[in-house]
């Protein structure tokens, strides 16, 4: 036969957010569309909690067996009504079989209850069988367990801080605060192996309050030792936030710490805001009533719904990494990232981008609008001291970066011959470029994915690629720069069709005329200059659109509000 062990995904959100009476609710209407689908041989039983056990017959196909597990995710998939909200369950199941894996009824639910904590590691709404390696890696969830619950009392926790830098100033003006664990035995916990053991627990809530007021106390002591202000950006998860009294503890939190409310920034996951959403407006209304910031987190790997957004009292989006990691490789993922915040801007949103990790990821958003960045190519989290010194000395990024001011202009030299790239070199010294160079086309390649260029000045015969390869490849990837060909070699069929099809912008000839070649680049960084100030102004003039429309729907519904009233008022005795 076979044990399986049955465990709602999600269910304690609605213990948390509704109360246990609604939970029973939800328990016996689950219950209820379980019985059915149970064969006369078969057993069914809420095992606490909620928590379900059946017992299969073996003696039919196994195949048969399979299919009641496929019928009982569905049924409790299906949409469930409590007090008027709707909501999405999921299960994840573990089988246990008779006698294989164990022959005591108490050995066979332990070890289906294993494979149901595999089952909620894989991604839950799934079920999967029980096996052998599976008791040694349970074991070790229960001492990580066990040292988890100890870890706050005995002050094994500390906060590191990732600065978040704006694009006008460059200049850092928040951090998010990042929990890590330090543990005498086991060493440095990675938060991957630990965030979601707290979660599952209930411990988060404890961890998450401590996070808050050490994160708060420690931006008061920046400002205290006369550093600039800056946002300090904590998660909450949904433990935290299915909590009553959560906007009544950060306020308390902020009057002890002495820290103003528009210094705090509350980060919540698509997946919290989208839960229960009528309270979750509430709440978010409450925390603005407060005076701190809201930021949505991971931005664009949930489900938000666009009309919900617009009701949301959010101030920031974070674009989520998965977003930025290849912006520079691939045009959809640089398309999705610019509709990211074209939409947050038309809705007077802000835009963090997190997870850059190169100055060309950091070209790419600054050219494109985004306000923020937040990545390892400015700063890895670190300790609260690296942060005050960065912040002490100023540190920011480089200005031909900014969205604000004139940048630095960047040309990107390709050549296998290093004399050709000194003498070049040497031509531009007085130009005030910044020149980056590259042996091969591979090299230049490699050099883009890291680097912002405006121009790529090309060599045409190249080992292993040849410059108008080259030009094509840089084109498909990065195709706001602006590609010329120098060469001593005509090979002027390749080259011409490079030219009609918008790889090269121009052919230069070896050996050079410096001021020819001079007085080409700065035709070629004007033209590059002109493009990118009428891209800006396009997406001025699209947000500007945007606004203006959001403005008109938003007037329309107040007209159409006050139509309704005044009708209602008129049928009034």
């Amino acid at each position: 036969m076979w044990v399986v062990f049955i465990d709602l995904d999600r269910f304690k959100l609605v213990n948390d957010t509704l109360g246990h009476r609604a939970g029973d609710g939800l328990l016996n209407t689950i219950a209820a569309r379980l019985g059915p689908i149970m064969r006369e041989s078969d057993t069914v039983a809420r095992f606490g909690g909620d928590e379900f056990v059946m017992i299969l017959s073996g003696d039919a196909d196994e195949g048969l067996n399979a299919g009641i597990l496929e019928r009982v995710m569905a049924s409790v998939a299906e949409p469930v009504v409590i007090e008027a909200q709707k909501f999405h369950l999921s299960c994840s199941m573990g089988i246990a079989v008779y006698p294989d894996d164990g022959r005591e009824p108490e050995t066979l639910i332990d070890h289906a209850d294993l494979a149901r904590y595999r089952a909620k590691e894989t991604g839950r709404n799934t079920f999967q069988f029980y096996a052998a390696a599976m008791n040694e890696a349970a074991l070790q969830r229960v001492r990580l367990e066990k040292h988890l619950r100890n870890a706050l009392e005995r002050g094994e926790f500390t906060l590191q801080y990732q600065p978040q830098v704006d694009l006008h100033s460059g200049r850092i003006v928040g951090v998010e605060a990042l929990l890590r664990w330090q543990h005498p035995e086991l060493g440095a916990v990675a938060p991957d192996k630990f965030i979601g053991l707290a979660e599952e627990t209930g411990l988060i809530v404890p961890i998450g309050a401590w996070i808050i007021r050490t994160a708060c106390a420690q931006n008061k002591a920046w400002q205290r030792a006369g550093l600039a202000p800056i946002r300090m950006a904590v998660n909450l998860s949904a433990r935290q936030f299915a909590q009553r009294d959560l906007v009544k503890s950060v306020a308390r939190v902020l009057e002890e710490t002495g820290l103003a409310p528009e210094y705090l920034d509350i980060e919540l996951t698509e997946t919290i805001i989208m839960s229960a959403v009528e309270d979750t407006i509430a709440v978010l209304n409450d925390f603005k009533a407060l005076g701190v910031q809201l930021s949505i987190d991971d931005f664009g790997t949930g489900y938000s719904s666009l009309a919900y957004l617009q009701r949301f009292p959010i101030d920031v989006l974070k674009i989520d990494r998965a977003f930025v990691h290849d912006i520079t490789h691939a045009i959809d993922n640089g398309a999705i990232a610019n509709a990211i915040i074209a939409m947050a801007h038309s809705l007077g949103i802000e835009v963090i981008a997190e997870g850059v990790e190169t100055e060309a990821q950091c070209e790419i958003l600054s050219r494109n609008m985004c306000d923020e960045i937040q990545g390892y190519w400015f700063s890895r989290p670190t300790s609260h001291e690296a942060i005050g010194r960065m912040l002490e000395e100023g540190k920011c990024i480089p200005a031909h970066l900014l969205r604000s001011q004139g940048r630095q202009r960047t040309l990107l030299s390709v050549d296998d011959e290093a004399h050709v790239t000194s003498a070049l070199q040497r031509a531009l010294r007085s130009e005030g470029y910044r020149i980056l160079t590259a042996a091969s086309g591979a090299e230049g390649l490699a050099v883009l994915a890291e680097n912002h260029a405006d121009v790529i000045l090309s060599d045409q015969r190249m080992p292993g690629m040849s410059g108008v390869d080259f030009l094509r490849n840089a084109k498909r990837r990065h195709p706001n720069t602006v590609r010329l060909v120098l060469s001593g070699h005509t090979e002027l069929r390749s080259i011409t069709d490079a030219i009609n099809e918008g790889a090269a912008y121009r052919f230069l000839t070896k050996p050079w005329d410096d001021d020819h070649l001079r007085e080409h680049l700065a035709e070629a960084f004007a033209h590059k200059e002109m493009a990118d100030e009428n891209r800006r102004l396009n997406q001025v003039v699209q947000t500007a659109n945007e606004e203006l429309a959001a403005r008109n729907r938003s007037l329309r519904n107040l007209l159409d509000q006050k139509q309704r009233l005044d009708a209602a008022a008129n049928r009034l005795p």
